[in-house]
């Protein structure tokens, strides 16, 4: 029996990329460096595959930035900005078009489906020439099969690389990337080619679109693309992988009827009705990666389910032709639970990062086979009823106030405008009141200070004091700048989520989960392992702080509870609405106690309510219900005076933390446009995001020129009147 991987993480279980790249960036390494620690990491992550036992390894999904971005280099679709002539693509044009560089933006970066990784997106227009200039999946295969590891090669399939792209600027808005299918098709030739001529055996076409809503034509172009290539692809087995989601009926008519397609990949762990599709009705001869183990959650799987899963595969699909699979790419967990030295060991044992899913696809492809790891399957057994039974994980206190939530929708009292009336009163700010989003940047010296409490080389009143200078500092500058809403800045923390989940119960933290977000920029998301409550306040202390040193109002900044959920690894032992209305009510406790201590306007950031949506429209009202009440349980106890604001982000990065400022004329230009549409009374100016990734020198002028900007057009509008 069989077993595979969709992909595996690539930073390395210590973050080595991280630092290789950031090393390489800063000047202080060279080209032969970075490419030492990266072909060091990738024979490690093939040994470690070959000697687990994995039959299916892939190659190619190692990247120095973007796998889309790699592909984006393969095809030589180079935006004309980069002044590249041609050839083998080298790093300097490769991370010019990732980062940018001193004269030309970097391409635009956008979410990887549902996921919290991030992809460079293809810019294309109907005069993009493309050519096979970037060789990285043939070389990788070569340098595997020198190590005696013969891989499965992956590439981001023609079809969903289309559909991932976007018009480059310009270009007319009836373009359609999707036009270029043919254009792109002789370098994919090309690739086969040579990796065919170099002794694959196998080759691996992620094609995660097909588990979007995709329209009639877009189902064509499957058919076409896999037709036109199939005589490219004789000799070869193809697999092709999809993964997030189910597998609309439609769409898996379509790509089981691909007659050049040796194999389907599902995500059997999302895709409970892509499961019953297999069964009623699976080509003859093909085969089935049956991806059955989680690749985005960390927690260890249930061999005994999945078992039984794949047995009733097996009758459907033959014993030969079914092989056993990860959900989709590792990338999306952490690394290595082994580097885990510090973390619970109780809850140590009801986890499973990458390379333990590894261990346990091998364990269920070798049971599947009749050579069944008793002892294995029995610490699986145990672990998981010691998760299911530990009181750690339930609270019957709080399951009981979140049962009671249902039946309400938790909205405020009073109408909108009856609150704005209140609050204004209360604050008497000017129209287009300013303010910013809340962090302030993050030195190293305060890193410093927060590093050294932690490791308690410093008391707590230094810890205080120092907070304390910085919170003040923050407050005066802000008052210089003659801002309208202040904030403290956030000093004490360290991350947005992160900060709330350390003081929140049902949460815990590991030393080395880093899981890559783009780039060399890694998360090290919390683990919710139980049932969340708040023991203490968490942000009072400092907020009743910062509101004393000044007789402006000061905002309260608390994360929401949708943004915490995202961006953590979630029990999967429960709905996701259900700790979402947990982590609800405990945010309410802290914005009662914000508000009962003076605190007249509290900010519930949700920058990561779109990153949830799911990914199929049929699905997205329950998700947007579930998600939008579990904001309005934060803050539907409060006074009218008190105002309560959110701060969201789209998914998309365009400007946002970036070093550039904008003059007065451009904020100037920005706020009429706004005004076009929105009445004065509810349009505030500030930055699009939190400031902590930014330098004072950036920051000092870019707000001076906002509140200047706020108050010429406040005059404009007096003069008006």
């Amino acid at each position: 029996m069989a077993s595979h991987i969709v992909g595996y993480p690539r930073m390395g279980p210590k973050r080595e990329l991280k630092f290789a790249l950031e090393s390489f960036w800063d000047g202080k390494s060279s080209a032969e460096d970075l490419e030492k620690v990266a072909t060091d990491l990738r024979a490690s992550i093939w040994k470690q595959m070959a000697d687990a036992g994995i039959k299916y390894i892939p190659s190619n999904t190692f990247s120095y930035y973007d796998q889309v971005l790699d592909t984006t280099a393969m095809l030589g679709a180079v935006p004309d900005r980069y002044s590249w002539t041609g050839g083998e693509i080298n790093l300097s044009t490769y991370f010019s078009m990732a980062r940018g560089n001193a004269t030309v933006p970097a391409m635009e970066m956008t979410k990887w489906f549902d996921t919290n990784y991030h992809f460079i997106v293809p810019e294309l227009a109907p005069s993009t020439k493309f050519s096979y200039s970037s060789h990285k999946a043939i070389n990788e295969y070569k340098e595997a099969k020198a190590l005696g590891v013969d891989t499965v090669p992956v590439l981001v399939g023609p079809v969903s690389y289309l559909l991932l792209s976007k018009a480059a600027k310009g270009v007319e808005k009836s373009f359609s990337p999707l036009s270029l299918l043919s254009s792109i098709l002789p370098v994919y030739k090309e690739v086969i080619a040579e990796l065919k001529a170099a002794g694959a055996s196998w080759i691996q076409f992620d094609e995660p679109t097909l588990v979007k809503d995709l329209e009639s034509h877009h189902l064509s172009a499957f058919s076409a693309a896999y037709s036109e290539l199939e005589s490219a692809l004789s000799g070869l087995n193809v697999l092709v992988e999809t993964y997030f989601a189910d597998v609309p009926a439609d769409s898996y008519k379509t790509l089981t009827s691909l007659s050049s397609v040796t194999a389907y990949g599902f995500d059997l762990e999302r895709g409970t009705k892509t499961l019953e599709l297999v069964k009623s009705g699976f080509p003859a001869g093909k085969y089935l990666f049956a991806g059955v183990v989680d690749g985005r959650n960390i927690w260890a799987d249930d061999l005994a389910a999945s078992l039984a899963t794949l047995q009733s595969l097996e009758a459907v699909v033959g014993k030969d032709k079914l092989v056993i699979s990860t959900s989709c790419s590792l990338m999306h967990t952490a690394v290595d639970l082994v580097n885990e030295t510090k973390l619970d060991d109780e809850i140590k044992s009801w986890l499973a990062f990458a390379a333990q899913k590894v261990v346990e696809v091998n364990a269920l492809a070798k049971a599947l086979a009749g050579q069944k790891d008793e002892a294995y399957f029995s610490a699986n057994a145990a672990a998981l009823a010691s998760r299911r039974s530990s009181p750690r994980v339930t609270n019957e206190e709080v399951q009981k106030a979140a049962t009671a939530l249902k039946g309400s929708d938790h909205r405020r009292a009073t109408t909108v405008s009856a609150r704005l009336d209140a609050q204004q009163k209360k604050l008497n700010l000017p129209i287009l009141p300013t303010t910013t989003i809340g962090s302030f940047p993050q030195t190293v010296e305060l890193r410093r200070v927060r590093r050294e409490y932690k490791a308690k080389k410093i008391s707590e009143e230094e810890y205080t004091n120092a907070i304390k200078e910085e919170i003040s500092k923050v407050v005066k500058i802000q008052e210089e700048l003659d801002i309208d809403v202040l904030v403290h800045g956030e000093p004490e923390r360290n991350d947005m989520v992160e900060y709330f989940g350390e003081q929140l119960s049902g949460f815990t933290f590991t030393a080395n989960g880093w899981v890559q977000s783009y780039g060399s920029r890694c998360v090290k998301p919390p683990i919710i392992y139980g049932d969340v409550s708040r023991p203490n306040p968490m942000t009072v202390f400092w907020s009743k702080m910062a509101q004393s040193m000044t007789a402006r109002p000061m905002k309260g900044m608390l994360t929401g509870p949708v943004t915490i959920l995202n961006w953590s690894f979630v029990r999967n032992d429960q709905p996701r609405f259900e700790t979402c209305y947990q982590i609800a009510l405990a945010i309410k406790k802290e914005v009662e106690d914000l508000e009962a201590g003076g605190i007249q306007v509290i900010q519930i950031d949700e920058a990561a309510l779109r990153e949830g949506l799911p990914l199929r429209k049929s699905e997205h009202a329950f998700y947007l219900d579930w998600a939008v009440h579990s904001f309005r349980i934060t803050n539907c106890g409060v006074q009218d005076t008190t105002q309560i604001h959110t701060h969201m982000c789209y998914s998309n990065f365009n400007d946002i933390h970036s070093p550039r400022i904008p003059s007065k004329e451009e904020i100037a230009d920005r706020v009429n446009k706004m005004l076009a549409v929105l009445d004065t009374n509810i349009l505030w100016v500030n930055p699009d995001c939190g400031l902590k990734t930014r330098k004072y020198a950036e920051v000092k002028p870019a707000l001076t020129n906002m509140v200047e900007a706020a108050k010429q057009i406040r005059a404009e509008l007096a003069k008006a009147q």
